[in-house]
């Protein structure tokens, strides 16, 4: 077991900890930075609609859930037991595609399938720990069938690259929180109610919340 007086590639032991414990405490701050980014992404694009996207993919669902952006974002955060890293990650997955195809820029309609795959891929690329299939969809509020659907489109859309490089990450990172602060206002309404408990879909750690349409 490493003792305080133990080196790590010329890092004390002690210090090692401690930059990890301030690392993760960034982070962690990180992911209300995300929340308002994609709550104004998803605000700003509902407006250039004209009553329904024109275009629809496998993401979008026949009308908006009745779920806020920041409610379902820590819904997945919290049963989901992703790191906030992958939610950075996610963002950046989900830009890479936008800037491809415009139909997959935020929306109400869209935005809880693309996000929730997306942390999901993310989730299984860098975290040691994740769960299900099975036990995601039941978070997202999706049947397994469909969910396994969307995984598989994403990663071809993605063209299966997964990897970001640490210097495209930290930059990511510093766009977010830029992005976050020019917004004039501090927060965004929730527009949505939250989704009515629906018993038929459950699992053991997650509160049940009602399919998506």
């Amino acid at each position: 077991m490493p003792h305080s007086g133990d080196t790590m590639d010329g890092v004390s032991f002690t210090e090692f900890i401690a930059k990890s414990k301030k690392d993760a405490e960034s982070q962690e701050a990180l992911f209300d930075v995300i929340v308002s980014v994609i709550e104004k992404e998803v605000t700003r694009n509902d407006q250039k609609l004209d009553g329904k996207p024109s275009k629809v993919t496998v993401f979008h669902g026949h009308r908006p859930p009745n779920i806020s952006v920041k409610s379902y974002l820590e819904r997945i955060k919290t049963f989901g037991g992703c790191s906030t890293c992958c939610f950075v990650l996610g963002v950046l997955y989900l830009e890479r595609l936008a800037s491809s195809d415009a139909t997959y820029l935020l929306n109400s309609y869209n935005m809880h399938r693309l996000v929730l795959t997306a942390v999901m891929v993310a989730t299984k690329f860098v975290d040691d720990f994740y769960f299900s299939n099975s036990y995601w969809s039941k978070v997202g509020g999706i049947q397994i069938e469909e969910l396994n659907g969307l995984e598989l489109e994403f990663l071809f859309l993605s063209g299966f690259s997964l990897h970001v490089q640490r210097a495209e990450y930290d930059e990511a990172v510093i766009q977010l929180q830029q992005r976050s602060r020019d917004d004039d206002s501090s927060s965004v309404e929730e527009k949505f109610d939250m989704l009515r408990i629906n018993a038929d879909v459950t699992v053991s750690s997650a509160k049940p919340i009602a399919a998506l349409s």
